[in-house]
């Protein structure tokens, strides 16, 4: 018992050890002066919207999609490495110590999460459901599910098909949102409680059984932690060089037209090698993609033309930061130097491909503010959000490489 207590603690010490370094890089980073001038902007303009929201928002349909999909989500953080299937695997019986730290600390990260999205929705919750005892019985209500989920993933993992796991997760997205929308839509005590009580019959019926049908399965284990490190990894990979991180590699044939359009010619070595990088490595044109979305969804929503200029300028600059990593995406590899072409024209290359990329988010941008809005302000947007694309593709996205040192 003693051992596996000591064993978690080590492998918990370990890992943000290693989190820390990275941290402390993303704190320091002209990311973090975005996202906070973000939520400053968005906490004013949040506050009009309360006040001033209609009497047919739906707000109930809008909290049981968001905690439907927040309750429904997550997983446990168990730590274990591939070897373990090794070296651990004889001690499983062992490890119940373990894996209840494991459960443990998992609880504590999703119930947080839980209560960072209520307190975010909580002026609309206030303005329109309740306030004093019915906000923290809803709170109270919104963590004693997300428990109920760990606990049903915990056992889910024992399951070895996907479709099995798919299933099973299914059945809680149903059971979640008939929960979150009987709370929301203010239903009576009674009712809520007799949910409560069928979802701690159907664990205990249902889902606690499995436990005794199958067995621990260390290689699902060893995915899910995995997925999890790998996460962090990238989002750390935006602001240094992260040796660990596995580059994944797509076909994604259907955008083989796209390379060329970049500038990705045969004839041009670094053009062509970031084109494709860009489209078939790890997930720059997803990050991409959803940048220019979550941008053009703000320009789309907010009122004043100042404000969709001040949002396609921080989309702009904020999807720049994602692009820069392209500069040392292939720093690791020895073949790369290989090729018999000047630096200069290395930094070239990324400057066109980066250049291209934030023209075309600016052209999307302008156009969203123009429909949306007048024609000055949209011609303001597509001109400053250009000229920082201009700018940034010159300067910007060089600085990285140099700026950041390798955490080891």
């Amino acid at each position: 018992m003693r051992q596996a207590q000591e064993l978690w603690e080590s492998r918990r010490h370990q890992y943000w050890s290693e989190a820390r370094g990275y941290l402390k890089l993303i704190l320091n980073s002209g990311f973090v002066i975005s996202v906070y001038f973000l939520f400053i902007f968005l906490t004013v303009y949040y506050q009009q919207f309360v006040e001033q929201m209609p009497a047919d928002f739906p707000l109930v349909l809008l909290l049981t999609v968001l905690f439907t999909w927040r309750l429904t989500a997550g997983s446990i953080r168990t730590f274990v490495k591939p070897a373990d299937i090794v070296f651990l695997l004889p001690y499983e019986t062992k490890m119940t110590v373990y894996f209840n730290q494991a459960l443990r600390y998992s609880s504590i990260w999703q119930a947080s999460y839980i209560v960072l999205l209520f307190m975010a929705v909580g002026p609309m919750f206030t303005e329109r459901i309740g306030t004093g005892a019915a906000f923290w019985l809803a709170l109270l209500f919104l963590i004693l599910i997300k428990m109920w989920n760990l606990l049903c993933v915990w056992q889910e993992q024992r399951l070895v098909a996907k479709g099995e796991r798919y299933s099973n997760m299914a059945l809680r997205l149903l059971i979640n949102a008939v929960a979150t929308y009987l709370l929301f839509a203010q239903a009576t005590v009674w009712l809520i409680v007799a949910i409560i009580v069928l979802m701690t019959i159907l664990y205990k019926g249902y889902w606690q059984p499995l436990e005794k049908k199958h067995s621990l399965k260390w290689d699902r284990l060893i995915e899910v932690e995995n997925q999890m490190v790998m996460f962090f990894y990238r989002i750390a990979n935006a602001f240094t060089d992260v040796p660990q991180l596995r580059n994944k590699v797509r076909e994604r044939h259907y955008l083989q037209w796209a390379v060329q359009s970049l500038g990705g010619k045969k004839g041009t070595v670094y053009h062509y090698l970031y084109a494709r990088t860009f489209i078939r490595a790890n997930d720059y044109l997803g990050t991409y993609l959803r940048l220019a979305v979550v941008g053009g969804l703000f320009i789309y929503v907010l009122p004043l033309g100042w404000m969709k200029l001040a949002m396609a300028l921080l989309f702009t600059h904020i999807t720049m930061m994602q692009l820069s990593t392209l500069s040392f995406h292939h720093s690791a590899s020895i073949w790369i130097d290989l090729y018999p072409i000047k630096p200069e024209e290395k930094k070239q290359a990324l400057t066109y491909i980066t250049a291209r990329l934030l023209f075309l988010l600016a052209i999307v941008y302008g156009v969203l503010a123009v429909v949306t809005s007048d024609l000055l302000y949209g011609v303001l947007v597509l001109i400053a959000s250009a000229l920082l694309g201009l700018y940034g593709s010159q300067t910007l996205v060089h600085r990285k490489k140099g700026k950041y040192r390798r955490v080891r």
